[in-house]
């Protein structure tokens, strides 16, 4: 019997929506956005502990903000999702992308609550690709370019992820579980990842621990790499490269 082009995703049988449980910490799942995100996103993006870590989502988040984000991000999961359920071939069908994305915590009587947002996406920093040797921009649109032009499952595809937890659920290695989970289970066999880019601030020693314990190994530290929400950043640079 071939197995479901969902694989290796969990059906809820009471909704239908797909998820990927969390072994290691039981009671949290890795769902596909829903438009009921929208009025629950700005509380996480606006976490005085999570907000100044993050360069791109403004700050402060509001409502509208999340609700032209999260409405985006509900129409390409649903897109993913229905490639997935509509395709004939006979082997799992390699894609481009991941329909699963923020991080939940089921409660006993069966609800649940989002604390954590983890997307897999092609890097778009290219300056910083691997044998860049340090920030070089004039390479970096034709690198772009090439990069975003790749069929999918192509192994030289370089991607990257973005990830986020609410303060609260820090420090229980959810978030190095729900990393490991996407990258081993969905992005490595679903998608071809082979080559994969993170980008931190130095200080942000919960984010490079996420990353030194799935396997990233830093290249380097690129001094006053960044602006973001009015300071200046460094930004150290993992790989991550996956044997065949």
């Amino acid at each position: 019997m071939s197995k479901s082009q969902l694989h290796p995703l969990k059906v809820n049988p009471s909704t239908g929506e797909p998820f990927l449980p969390l072994d290691s910490h039981p009671g949290f799942i890795i769902t596909p956005p829903r438009l009921s995100d929208i009025v629950l996103l700005p509380d996480l993006l606006n976490d005085p502990n999570v907000h100044p870590w993050l360069k791109g989502p403004p700050y402060p988040y509001t409502l509208e903000h999340s609700r032209v984000w999260v409405t985006e991000k509900v129409e390409e999961a649903t897109a993913l999702l229905q490639e997935l359920e509509s395709s004939s071939e006979g082997s799992l069908k390699v894609v481009d992308g991941c329909p699963i994305r923020y991080i939940r915590e089921v409660k006993e009587d069966g609800t649940d609550v989002l604390v954590g947002d983890i997307e897999l996406r092609r890097f778009e920093n290219m300056e910083l690709a691997p044998g860049s040797n340090g920030v070089d921009l004039g390479r970096a649109p034709r690198l772009l370019d090439i990069n975003n032009q790749r069929k999918a499952g192509d192994p030289e595809i370089i991607w990257s992820m973005g990830y986020l937890l609410a303060s609260s659920y820090g420090g229980r290695g959810i978030m190095s579980s729900a990393f490991k989970a996407v990258i081993q289970q969905w992005a490595i066999p679903r998608m071809g990842m082979r080559r994969m880019v993170g980008v931190t601030y130095p200080d942000n020693y919960g984010s490079r621990k996420v990353m030194e314990k799935n396997g990233f190994v830093l290249r380097e530290i690129v001094k006053e790499h960044v602006k973001a929400k009015g300071k200046v950043h460094d930004s150290c640079v993992y790989d991550l490269n996956v044997a065949v």
